[in-house]
């Protein structure tokens, strides 16, 4: 009996130090790089702008195993857009998403070669666009806003993380006059 008892209390405190996870427990990852974005309107096919720019994208991520985590990131950029009548514009994007993570960095304990990430979440992508109104000089917010997905890769190379990422921001039909931005993203990882 006695065995048995300090078996169960043994049993009581691994799961009690278990379930003392905290926000302190999570670990942060940064990735910074280029970023190349499309705007595509499904309804016309036609592709009302191209942008080149670079993004951030930190991530707070909490550990489950050495090779798998669940988190939440948050990527930022700024680009130059070339809408499809030769116009220059700023574009910018803003995201808040969940991740999951595998292999190659998604935990600091993880020893992967390659790895890989879904993201899925809300965003922005927006530009600031020239508007000739004919009072003077303005310029006004063209933004697309919806739901974010992304997937991507990573891999090691030469002992730093690389990610490879391909994500769409999908705007709501409703809003007929925006489009659906496609990003390309080659980012080098670190924390």
């Amino acid at each position: 009996m006695k065995k048995l008892l300090s078996a169960l209390a043994l049993a009581a405190g691994v799961h009690a130090a278990s379930a003392q996870n905290s926000i302190k427990d999570g670990e942060w990852f940064h990735a910074v790089g280029y970023d190349y974005a499309i705007g595509l309107d499904l309804s016309t096919l036609a592709m009302p702008f191209a942008s080149n720019g670079v993004t951030w994208a930190p991530r707070y991520t909490f550990p489950v195993g050495d090779e798998m985590s669940f988190g939440v990131v948050a990527p930022v950029g700024l680009g130059i857009a070339q809408s499809q009548f030769g116009g220059i514009n700023l574009g910018y994007h803003y995201t808040l998403a969940a991740t999951m993570q595998v292999g190659l960095a998604s935990t600091q304990a993880s020893n992967a070669f390659i790895g890989a990430f879904v993201n899925l979440g809300y965003g922005s992508y927006a530009r600031q666009v020239r508007n000739n109104s004919g009072i003077g000089p303005a310029f006004v917010r063209d933004g697309s806003t919806g739901v974010f997905s992304e997937v991507g890769v990573r891999y090691d190379y030469m002992g730093n993380e690389v990610n490879l990422s391909a994500g769409l921001w999908r705007v709501p039909t409703s809003a007929v006059d925006k489009a659906d931005v496609v990003s390309l993203r080659l980012l080098y990882g670190f924390w």
